[in-house]
């Protein structure tokens, strides 16, 4: 019996100092971007993003579950600005990019989110540059809740890519037509083009063209 206890004294020893190592950090770096990653229980991304003009984007992703992530975003190196821009309940990041669509010289940063379903659906996180002094959110145009009956969006179901090109956000997924399978699209692809606009004391992510691709 006494040899029995002290077995399992060990065993419950070892089991505690297991549980108390602490978590696993992996650091990414390249000339623009640092990614710190934490591994724990509830998972944090911190991704650092630096402008052209030298200022930088603190991107906070925690992720209290595997499909759910909350993200702080904050700026260092503005002048006028120690705000925290925060969204809960959100898709997990798939990536993030810096870019001037509007030419202004500031870059803004995009935070592009994926669902974890069959679906995979993207979505959009934005953020404007306010001449270097501050920062803010951009307004981006949202999906219609009826894509379906949509003419822009129609035949949506996910599998969309959200990318840069000539100072554009393009929104690319393929076309499903109603007797189609979520995993075989026969309606060819579409872009939806998003372009920034001024929009009173912020900016608009707001869609200005629909381009059929086959």
């Amino acid at each position: 019996m006494k040899k029995l206890f002290i077995v399992s004294l060990l065993i419950s020893t070892l089991i505690i100092s297991c549980s108390d190592k602490k978590p696993e950090t992996v650091v990414k770096k390249d000339s623009t971007e640092k990614m710190t990653v934490k591994k724990d229980t509830a998972v944090t991304v911190k991704k650092e993003m630096t402008t052209k003009t030298g200022k930088q984007f603190v991107i906070i992703e925690t992720k209290p579950s595997f499909s759910v992530s909350d993200y702080m975003i904050t700026g260092v190196g503005f002048e006028n600005s120690k705000d925290t821009i925060k969204y809960s309940l959100k898709n997990p990041m798939s990536t993030a990019m810096l870019a001037d669509l509007d030419k202004n010289g500031f870059d803004e940063v995009y935070v592009i989110t994926k669902s974890t379903g069959s679906g995979s659906f993207e979505d959009i996180i934005a953020i404007a540059s306010f001449n270097d002094k501050t920062f803010g959110e951009i307004i981006v145009e949202e999906m219609p809740a009826d894509v379906g009956k949509n003419e822009k969006f129609g035949g949506y179901m996910g599998h969309d890519s959200i990318y840069i090109n000539d100072n554009k956000l393009i929104r690319e997924f393929p076309v499903y037509k109603n007797s189609d399978q979520n995993s075989a699209s026969t309606g060819g692809r579409r872009k939806i083009i998003y372009s920034l606009k001024p929009n009173q004391a912020s900016y608009e992510l707001a869609i200005t063209g629909v381009e059929n691709v086959k």
